[in-house]
């Protein structure tokens, strides 16, 4: 199966079960494969921000 073909039945769960995008990046994010998408890279950035800012706020 190539890449092309993996990345379309992706989208295709994705739009079925909105809830398989947050499972998936968790997979790639537990595994360490890298994502393809910009907008996933921005977000886990975010995410990653959050938690720091979380963490620091909480033990003051």
């Amino acid at each position: 199966m190539s890449e092309e073909d993996r990345e379309r039945l992706k989208a295709k769960e994705q739009r079925k079960n909105p809830g398989g995008a947050l499972n998936n990046a968790w997979a790639q994010a537990h595994t360490g494969a890298p994502s393809s998408g910009c907008l996933v890279n921005i977000g886990s950035i975010v995410i990653i921000v959050a938690i720091i800012l979380l963490v620091r706020a909480c033990s003051n």
